[in-house]
């Protein structure tokens, strides 16, 4: 080829693609003009890839598993932590659900969950009921935390607790276009007309009534009955009973509500699909005042999860028959279970009553708590002990030999005890530097943190809390450093530690670090030029405010 026709081979590849890009400009420039304005989506509808960190699913920080009073579980839900281990007679309930069954905008114990767990427990059943919800959760969730967490505790019954904007979430999560074609579908009109943008995501769950019979609302429940229908199959390999709840949005129970077309069509499904289904609507806009029951769109208020409770508590289905009367055939260790629970109940009468009655109890509780041979009594007896008050001296042995125990609920139950009890607990140091030498999970923070508590000034903490401080966990990490300053003065050792942990990405961290240099106090003297850039520079306002208190405590300010 000559230079000649070369030239001019690239000239017209060069007019094609220039044409080609006023072809395709004038495309999108046309798309974006003729463009209907974006599905607005309301905010109780997630989207997953920007609400979880990871993926699809997502649970909270996990707790240690003791005291009972955790905010989450080691399961990372809004549950007390359970003894994996079931037995004969026990019921054991799981409910599946989102933000409604989690019980947002209430404590914890007022949703629904819990209560039907106490008032089931109040009237003679032997039952525990799980709360397996947690905001934002929908029934990919739902199926998901069911395979993750639920199916190794070994249910009876599994319950979907199943919210409306469930199908509207699947829908919106699982519609979406792949890969390269997500992001065109982004930044590009002319890709979203040629895709039906506007015609693809549920923007608000009214649309399930309102555009009855359209492709997004039919995908949406095509989605729902796939994810009830697998989740369906992997309970039933479990040999567990299953069986949907559906809770409505407040404004089926208002003046003018639409007919609850979107609940006949589940019901519809169950009944084709021989699954168990009840519809808590007609309970609901049957009450005095319906909408006293709803905290806003769909959360329910404390009466309305009371009355939820109550309801569930009504369908043999989930709670299963009447107790039998016959405590003697029970077996030895439900017996034992049930007798450190019943101290348990009596522990604020209990309370009152002279410490030199008291302390046999204690001790004999927390006895239980380390050598019962059930796994679940020596569970139950911990939660008692932790009713009952800090021990005194005479239960210090006893704990010892839970801090040294196989199982890690008995060594988390010892460690935290024995730090409660303070500077009484200090023969008990040396077993404690132990177990933290040698365990490499959540044990090692707990004996770490008892240390603190106690006052220990053992030289072999230091290292070992400047190793927790450098843990991948941010809870780990900020438990490190307020041990660390519960040591006081006898921590100064570990000042060149925190100094480099003035720069953890957590601000939790960062403030239990500045506290800690005004607990262990002169010896963090060199610390003062970090702590000043911190005053400074640092981003946070807690942060800032707990360096300015520390300065203001440390000589030489």
């Amino acid at each position: 080829m000559t230079s000649a026709s070369a030239s001019t081979a690239l000239r017209n590849v060069a007019l094609a693609g220039a044409s080609t890009l006023i072809f395709v400009g004038f495309i999108e420039g046309v798309a974006r003009l003729r463009e209907p304005p974006p599905v607005q989506k309301e905010e109780y509808l997630w989207d997953w890839s920007e609400r979880f960190k990871d993926g699809d699913f997502y649970t909270f920080e996990k707790g240690e598993g003791y005291p009972p009073n955790e905010e989450t579980s080691v399961d990372g839900l809004r549950d007390v932590t359970r003894p994996v281990e079931t037995r004969e007679g026990l019921r054991r309930i799981v409910i599946l659900g989102d933000s409604v069954t989690y019980g947002h905008g209430l404590e914890p114990g007022e949703a629904f969950p819990q209560i039907l767990e106490r008032s089931l427990r109040a009237s003679g059943r032997d039952v525990d009921v799980f709360n397996m919800g947690l905001p934002g959760w929908s029934t990919r969730q739902e199926r998901l935390a069911y395979e993750r967490i639920a199916r190794r505790y070994k249910p009876n019954a599994v319950v979907l607790a199943v919210c409306l904007n469930d199908l509207a979430e699947l829908q919106i999560n699982l519609a979406k276009p792949p890969g390269l074609l997500l992001t065109l579908f982004k930044h590009s009109a002319a890709v979203r007309m040629a895709l039906g943008a506007s015609r693809r995501e549920i923007g608000a769950v009214e649309e399930l009534f309102n555009a009855e019979g359209s492709a997004r609302v039919d995908h949406a429940f095509g989605l729902f009955f796939d994810e009830v229908k697998a989740l369906r199959a992997e309970v039933a390999k479990d040999g567990a009973t299953f069986s949907v709840v559906l809770f409505p949005f407040r404004f089926q129970v208002e003046p003018k509500a639409p007919l609850p077309s979107v609940q006949a069509r589940i019901m519809a499904f169950a009944a084709a699909e021989k699954i168990t289904a009840f519809d808590f609507l007609p309970r609901a806009a049957a009450s005095t005042s319906p909408t006293d029951l709803f905290l806003d769109y769909d959360h329910f208020s404390k009466a309305g999860h009371e009355q939820v409770a109550w309801w569930l508590a009504t369908l043999k289905e989930v709670v299963g028959q009447a107790p039998s009367a016959d405590l003697a055939a029970a077996p030895p260790e439900a017996v034992r279970e049930f007798s450190v629970r019943r101290v348990r109940f009596e522990a604020s009468r209990l309370a009152s009553s002279p410490r030199s009655a008291l302390v046999p109890v204690r001790d004999a509780v927390i006895k239980q708590a380390v050598s019962d041979p059930s796994p679940r009594v020596r569970f139950e007896a911990a939660q008692t002990a932790f009713a009952l008050g800090p021990p005194g001296e005479t239960s210090i042995d006893a704990l010892v030999r839970g801090v040294r125990h196989e199982d890690p609920r008995v060594r988390a139950f010892s460690t935290w005890t024995l730090g409660e009890m303070g500077e009484a607990a200090r023969p008990a140091i040396p077993d404690l530097v132990a177990l933290a030498r040698q365990d490499g999970g959540a044990g090692k923070t707990g004996a770490l943190t008892a240390i603190g508590k106690i006052g220990g000034d053992s030289p072999e903490t230091i290292p070992l809390l400047l190793q927790e401080l450098k843990h991948p966990k941010e809870a780990r990490r900020y438990r490190a450093a307020r041990t660390i300053g519960r040591m006081g003065p006898a921590a100064a050792a570990a000042v060149p530690g925190l100094m480099e942990a003035l720069h953890d990405p957590s601000p939790l961290v960062r403030l239990h670090v500045a506290r800690a240099f005004g607990d262990i106090g002169e010896a963090s003297k060199p610390a003062l030029p970090a702590l000043i850039e911190v005053l400074n520079k640092d981003r946070d306002p807690e942060v800032r405010k707990e360096v300015s208190l520390t300065l203001s405590k440390l000589p030489g300010r």
